[in-house]
C-alpha cells in the first residue's frame, strides 16, 4: 500500500516520482518556445541561452503517433537532440591524457548536447508515465531488464532486477528525496541526529533508528487496531448513507467518506497524534521557540524564505512566516491535520522545482506539526508521572523508553538515550505521520477501484489456467460474502485474512505508483547487463512493472507468492506501515462491500475522452496525478444497505 512509514508513502513517494517527472516535462516543454526563438525583444545575450533545453516538439506536435510506442518515440526524440558519442569519447580521452584542456570548447559543446539528450529522455519518461505508464513498462520488459540510454535516467523493469536494485542501498540510495527531509531535523538541539530512517542509507545514521522504530511499530499492532478501524470505517460510511437518504441521491464520494480521514484515526490512536473536534490554540514554550523561532532559508542556504512572492503574471502571494511565534500553537481538527500532512509531503517529495510557495507552506506545516507533537509529549509525560493510564501508541512507547518505564534496549542491545529525547521523538513521529495519511488515502481508493473493475469483468479470466493449486481467481461476490461474514461475526478472522489477499492483489493490479526513485552513488556500478553507470545518475525502479512481471499479470488471482507484492517496497526501506496499513484497506473494503449494488455511476454528459480524462476511471486525482480528489460510487438503499446501515 502505502501508509507510508517508509518509502511507499513517505515512499509514498511513488506519487512524488510522478510529480518529479511531470514537473520536469512541463518545464522543458514550456521552455521549448524559448529554445526555438532565443532572441525575442529584450532577450539576454546569447551567452545566457540554455543550450541544454531539449527539443520535445515531437511529443506535442505528433501526440497520437508518439504515444504508440516508447522505443519509437525515444529514438525519435534522441535524434532530435543528437550527440556525437564517438567524438565525445575521443575528446574525453584526450582531456584525461592532457592533450586538450578540460575547458576545450568543442568538448564542452558536446557535453551540453549530452545533457540536452539526457533531459529529452527524461521528458519521454514523463510523457509515458503521465499517459501510458504500463504499456511503456511492458514494452521495455518484453525486450530487456532495463532501459539504459546513452545519457539520462535509467528505467529498471524486470522483477528480479528491481529487487536487486532495491537491495543494494549502498550503491543506489534514497538521497533524491532524503535531502529535503533532513531539512526538518534540528541536529543542533537533538543530539546531532540529522536524518529519518526514510531519508538515508548511511548505516551509522540508519541502523539504530531502524531498530528502535521497528520495536515501537511492529507486527503485533495490526491485530490491536483492527476493531478500532473497523468501527471507525462503519461509522463514517453510515454518516454518508444517512446524508444520501436525506438528499435522495445515493452517491458517495469514497475520498472524504473513507479514504482521507480514517487514517487520521490511525494517527490519533496508533501514532499518538490526536485530533480534536474543533481547532484550538496553545502557546509555544521557550524550547519550541528556540527550535523553530528562526526563519528557514531557501535554496541558497543563506537567504530566508520570503513573506511574499511576486508572480510572473503580476499577482502577489502572501507566504507564511517559517519562524513560529509564541501564539502559533494549534491543536488540530481532522482537516487541519490532513492539511499539515499534505503540505509537508508536497514539500518533501513533490517540489522538484523548489517552488518557493510550496516550500514555505510545507515548512510552516511541519513546524506547526512538530510543536503540536511536542505539546502532546508534555501532556503524556505528565500523565505518566501521575501514574495515570495512557494510550498505547508509538509516541507513548518512545516516551516510556525515555522515562525508563520500559527498557531502552532492542534485542538485548542498549539504545542511545539521545534517540528518545523529546525532540527526536517528535521528529520520528512526524516523519512517520507525514507518510501515513497522504499515501493511505490514495491506496484505499486504488483498492476499491480495482474491486469495482473486478465486478465489471475487466480482468482476464477466460482460459487462464493456474499452475499452483494454492492459487485461485477472486470474485466480487465472494468478497462481498466475506465482508458480511465479518459484520455478522461469522468466522471473522478467516474472512479478514481472505480479504487481505484481495487487497494485495487489488493494489498489485492498480498500484499507487509506477516507480521508486534511487540515485547511483557508486561510480561504475552496474545493474544486470547494463553498462557502467555514472555516479549521480537517477534510477527509476519500476516496482509497478515488477509486480506485473508474473504469470497471468492481468488476472485477479489470490494466493500469489509474497515476493510479487511490492506495495511496501523491498529491502532496507520496506514500509514500517506494512503491519497496519492493510487493516485500513481491509476495513474500508468491508464497509463499502456491505452496500447494496455498489457500482460506478453512469458517465456524465460532456465527459472528455482519453488522454484528457483521468487515467484511473472515475477515481479523480489532482492535476499532477498525486492526490485523490474524488471517487464517486452509486449504491441502492435496499437489502444489505438497509440491514447494516440504520
Amino acid at each position: 500500500m502505502r501508509i507510508s512509514f517508509s518509502e511507499l508513502d513517505l515512499s509514498s513517494f511513488i506519487e512524488a516520482i510522478k510529480q518529479r517527472i511531470a514537473a520536469f516535462f512541463q518545464d522543458i516543454t514550456e521552455d521549448q518556445d524559448a529554445q526555438q526563438n532565443p532572441h525575442p525583444p529584450h532577450s539576454p545575450p546569447e551567452s545566457n541561452v540554455d543550450f541544454t533545453i531539449p527539443d520535445l516538439g515531437y511529443l506535442r506536435e505528433h501526440f497520437a503517433e508518439a504515444i504508440g510506442s516508447f522505443y519509437q518515440t525515444v529514438d525519435r526524440v534522441m535524434q532530435d537532440n543528437p550527440v556525437d558519442v564517438a567524438r565525445l569519447t575521443e575528446l574525453v580521452g584526450q582531456a584525461k591524457t592532457g592533450d586538450i584542456s578540460p575547458d576545450d570548447a568543442e568538448l564542452n559543446r558536446i557535453k551540453l548536447a549530452a545533457t540536452r539528450q539526457g533531459r529529452a529522455v527524461g521528458g519521454v519518461f514523463g510523457f509515458f508515465l503521465k499517459y501510458r505508464p504500463y504499456p511503456m513498462l511492458a514494452e521495455i520488459r518484453q525486450k530487456q531488464k532495463l532501459f539504459q540510454p546513452p545519457f539520462g535516467p535509467i528505467m529498471v523493469v524486470n522483477h528480479d532486477t528491481v529487487l536487486d536494485v532495491l537491495s543494494r542501498h549502498a550503491e543506489f540510495t534514497v538521497d533524491p528525496y532524503g535531502r529535503e527531509m533532513i531539512k526538518s531535523m534540528t541536529p543542533q538541539y537533538n543530539g546531532g541526529l540529522d536524518t529519518f530512517i526514510l531519508s538515508t542509507d548511511d548505516d551509522d545514521k540508519y541502523i539504530d533508528d531502524k531498530r528502535l522504530l521497528g520495536t515501537v511499530v511492529n507486527a503485533d499492532d495490526g491485530q490491536k487496531i483492527t476493531e478500532l478501524i473497523h468501527k471507525d470505517s462503519l461509522r463514517r460510511l453510515n454518516a454518508e448513507v444517512v446524508r444520501a437518504r436525506i438528499q435522495g441521491d445515493y452517491t458517495i464520494d469514497v475520498v472524504p467518506a473513507l479514504a482521507r480521514f480514517v487514517p487520521t484515526t490511525l494517527a490519533h490512536h496508533y501514532l499518538g497524534v490526536p485530533v480534536a473536534q474543533q481547532r484550538s490554540q496553545f502557546e509555544l514554550s521557550d524550547d519550541m521557540l528556540r527550535y523553530y523561532g528562526d526563519q528557514v532559508t531557501g535554496a541558497d542556504g543563506r537567504t530566508p524564505l520570503p513573506l511574499r512572492l511576486d508572480k510572473p503574471d503580476g499577482s502577489v502571494v502572501d507566504l507564511p512566516d517559517t519562524a513560529l511565534q509564541r501564539g502559533d500553537g494549534i491543536i488540530p481538527d481532522e482537516m487541519q491535520m490532513y492539511q499539515w500532512i499534505k503540505a509537508a509531503f508536497q514539500n518533501f517529495f513533490n517540489n522538484v522545482q523548489k517552488d518557493i510557495q510550496v516550500q514555505a507552506l510545507g515548512v510552516r506545516a511541519y513546524r506547526e506539526l512538530l510543536v503540536y507533537i511536542l505539546h502532546e509529549i508534555n501532556i503524556q509525560r505528565r500523565a505518566l508521572q501521575a501514574g495515570a493510564e495512557v494510550s498505547d501508541t508509538m509516541l507513548t512507547r518512545l516516551l516510556k523508553m525515555q522515562m525508563g518505564l520500559i527498557p531502552l534496549t532492542v534485542n538485548g542491545s542498549d539504545i542511545d538515550p539521545s534517540r528518545v529525547s523529546d525532540l527526536r521523538i517528535a521528529e520520528n513521529v512526524m516523519g512517520t505521520l507525514v507518510g501515513a495519511i497522504a499515501g493511505q488515502e490514495e491506496a484505499t481508493c486504488r483498492v476499491i477501484d480495482s474491486m469495482i473493475r473486478l465486478k465489471d469483468g475487466e480482468y482476464e479470466t477466460d482460459g487462464v489456467a493456474l499452475s499452483d493449486s494454492s492459487m485461485r481467481h477472486g470474485s466480487f461476490a465472494e468478497a462481498q460474502d466475506l465482508a458480511v461474514n465479518v459484520l455478522e461475526n461469522r468466522d471473522a478472522d478467516t474472512s479478514r485474512q481472505e480479504l487481505r489477499k484481495y487487497v494485495f492483489e487489488a493494489l498489485r493490479l492498480q498500484p499507487q505508483g509506477e516507480v521508486l526513485l534511487r540515485e547511483c552513488v557508486k561510480e561504475g556500478a552496474t545493474i544486470a547487463d547494463s553498462r557502467p553507470i555514472r555516479a549521480g545518475t537517477l534510477i527509476f525502479v519500476a516496482h509497478g512493472s515488477a509486480m506485473k512481471d508474473i504469470e497471468h499479470p492481468d488476472s485477479f488471482i489470490l494466493g500469489r507468492d509474497r515476493q510479487h507484492y511490492l506495495q511496501y517496497g523491498h529491502g532496507r526501506h520496506t514500509c514500517l506501515g506494512q503491519y497496519v496499513s492493510p487493516v485500513i484497506m481491509v476495513e474500508a473494503l468491508i464497509a463499502l462491500l456491505t452496500l447494496e449494488n455498489v457500482r460506478r455511476p453512469e458517465p456524465q454528459p460532456g465527459e472528455q475522452a482519453f488522454p484528457l480524462k483521468r487515467r484511473f476511471g472515475r477515481l479523480q486525482l489532482d492535476d499532477n496525478n498525486l492526490y485523490a480528489t474524488s471517487f464517486s460510487l452509486r449504491f441502492d438503499d435496499t437489502g444489505r444497505t438497509r440491514k447494516y446501515f440504520a
